[in-house]
């Protein structure tokens, strides 16, 4: 599993979407997130389906990749589907014991399978077309206004580029810890599910002390540095809106607006 956690990795590229403003991509992606949640009737959702495939057809990333991010999330997705399965309220399709079936139960957990993928598969392509420098640069300038409101706007953009750094640095560890284990007659595979969980539990403690070890040391590299936070610090490079970050606003807010109209006139019928 720790394999294919993907958020972090940038894969370099000449496409649209790499030629994007990191601002224009966050902006995106924000807007993406919302209409996630607002996706609500049938006509609606496969809209939304259709426009990540615009999406990772722009971003030139094969479609496997995007979704191997999903794979770690994949028992989270099936439990909170199946949970709205059972509760929901409506037209029953089965009874057994307490647990009732209704098919708006059945439409609700499809809907919210259907969400939370595209969520994931959607918000990876962030990072897949964004190398971490230029996207904490891109997240400090729109974060820049806040700064008269006295939040250190450059030490959270670095300290959330640093985060997304290290994840796949994390998972790497965890492989080694995994495989370090195995090679001491460890088991990680074998019992029912909260024997497998249990089995973990000695990966954790080398897993923390590791990242808290590399912490450390990033602290003292950054001190050594004279880092002081943002101010009164030059950028090599410039950001700057191009024609095509405007059209892909103007184009995905048109998107937008057809996902409200999709839901307001469409409405799905049971």
């Amino acid at each position: 599993m720790p394999r294919d956690i993907t958020v972090g990795q940038f894969l370099p590229g000449h496409s649209i979407m790499h030629r994007l403003d990191p601002r224009t991509k966050i902006v995106l992606t924000f807007f993406f997130i919302i209409q996630v949640f607002i996706s609500k009737s049938a006509i609606s959702l496969s809209f939304l389906i259709a426009l990540l495939g615009v999406f990772i057809a722009c971003s030139q990333v094969s479609p496997g990749k995007v979704f191997k991010g999903v794979r770690p999330m994949i028992p989270v997705i099936i439990f909170t589907a199946v949970l709205n399965i059972f509760y929901g309220s409506g037209d029953p399709v089965l009874n057994f014991s307490i647990f009732h079936i209704t098919k708006q139960g059945l439409f609700t957990g499809f809907t919210l399978m259907v969400r939370l993928t595209a969520l994931i598969a959607g918000c990876s392509l962030i990072t897949y077309t964004t190398s971490l420098n230029t996207l904490a640069a891109g997240l400090e300038q729109l974060l820049s206004p806040f700064k008269r409101f006295h939040l250190k706007v450059g030490e959270l953009s670095m300290t959330i580029a640093i985060t997304l750094r290290f994840l796949p640095t994390l998972a790497d560890e965890f492989d080694r810890i995994i495989d370090a284990q195995k090679a001491r007659g460890a088991e990680f595979g074998s019992g029912n599910y909260i024997k497998r969980i249990k089995s973990y539990f000695p990966v954790i403690l080398p897993l923390f002390m590791s990242a808290f070890r590399r912490a450390f040391e990033l602290t003292n590299a950054i001190e050594c540095r004279c880092y002081r936070g943002g101010e009164g610090r030059t950028k090599m490079s410039v950001l700057r809106l191009s024609k095509t970050d405007v059209g892909a606003i103007l184009l995905f807010l048109l998107a937008f607006s057809l996902t409200i109209i999709f839901n307001v006139f469409f409405p799905f019928q049971y």
